[in-house]
């Protein structure tokens, strides 16, 4: 999967928590998604990636860009094809 395609789905995934549409928004802006929004979002990218997000090992600034969270998620799908 590329980056490109990667971003694509995480914007459409964080837009559904939040009902923003993030079209324009690059890759080191701020989110600002508050704690409900950053709990609904982990339960939506671990569906929409078939991945398994260990709560214990996420930093709070994972979910503060689209370039963190690309970053995380790619190191998770990355870790799931390799089980």
């Amino acid at each position: 999967m590329s980056q490109s395609d990667t971003l694509e789905r995480l914007k459409s995934v964080v837009g559904g928590v939040t009902r923003v549409d993030y079209e324009g928004v690059g890759l080191d802006e701020p989110l600002n998604l508050d704690s409900i929004q950053r709990i609904s979002l982990i339960v939506a990218l671990e569906g929409e990636f078939d991945i398994e997000i260990d709560s214990e090992s996420l930093e709070p600034e994972t979910f503060d860009t689209f370039g963190a969270m690309a970053t995380y998620v790619a190191g998770c799908v990355a870790e799931s094809a390799s089980v």
